[in-house]
């Protein structure tokens, strides 16, 4: 089995099945799932995928 690494074109991503597509989003409501949260004293901290703290909200 040989491996080919390359860069799918628009039409190759749109038939590929399985894996994960992402885009950029800049809304500040979305929640980076990757790096999780959890609450402490009533307050929900977020964290980013690197573990740093991403927000605090009540």
């Amino acid at each position: 089995m040989t491996s080919n690494i390359r860069e799918l074109q628009p039409g190759e991503i749109e038939m590929a099945s399985g894996g994960m597509k992402w885009s950029p989003v800049d809304n500040p409501d979305v929640i980076d799932a990757r790096g999780g949260q959890f609450k402490v004293f009533g307050f929900t901290v977020t964290l980013d995928v690197h573990g740093d703290v991403s927000s605090i909200t009540r």
